[in-house]
């Protein structure tokens, strides 16, 4: 099946980089992780898909923000009342840790999808903003992408070594591991909340 889908992104790298950067735009999420993984087996090339993940993140973080510093308030005051309280939630957030926010808010399942919106309604200007953000950009996209690397050089080893079931059964594990991971960040976001309530 791995061979199956490397062969496809190889055949398809032009819409692969597209589809990374459009995701990228949209959110954050582990997906520098599988993108590490595919440039190891060559399905990728590292320049593009590094490119694209970086660019996708600026490109999202640049909408969120404008989006916030010249719409928030008419948005807030649009959405239903759940949202426009789980929305007030992330903004205490913001206030409450500030930079460390921006530094961190890429990951957590519940905010990285708007994770920048708050900090364009606040009054940081966006000179601040702009060298917190980049330093964000690359420090999760570094760390996921250098982790699927390093899974994926172990996973080329093993099928150098015929060992082809361990393979997935390591993307497995891997995956299990990365899930416990978020919803570790999940846990540590709600003690947060709890802490600005």
């Amino acid at each position: 099946m791995f061979e199956t889908i490397n062969l496809w992104i190889q055949d398809h790298q032009q819409l692969v980089y597209t589809l990374i950067f459009t995701y990228c735009v949209s959110k954050a999420s582990i997906l520098p992780v599988f993108v590490g993984i595919f440039v190891v087996s060559e399905s990728l090339l590292p320049g593009p898909s590094i490119v694209a993940m970086l660019s996708g993140a600026f490109v999202g973080d640049m909408i969120r923000f404008w989006l916030g510093r010249k719409y928030g308030d008419v948005i807030m005051r649009k959405l239903p009342d759940g949202l426009s309280k789980w929305l007030g939630k992330t903004m205490r957030l913001f206030e409450h840790y500030g930079v460390a926010y921006i530094l961190l808010c890429r990951y957590p399942n519940t905010i990285r999808s708007i994770s920048v919106f708050p900090v364009g309604m606040s009054s940081m200007s966006f000179m601040r903003f702009l060298p917190l953000c980049i330093a964000s950009i690359l420090l999760w996209v570094g760390i996921y992408f250098a982790l699927g690397y390093v899974l994926g050089e172990g996973m080329s080893e093993l099928l150098e070594r015929n060992l082809t079931l361990l393979s997935p059964i390591l993307l497995i594990v891997f995956l299990g591991l990365g899930w416990f991971g978020l919803k570790r960040i999940d846990k540590l976001e709600q003690q947060a909340e709890r802490a600005i309530k």
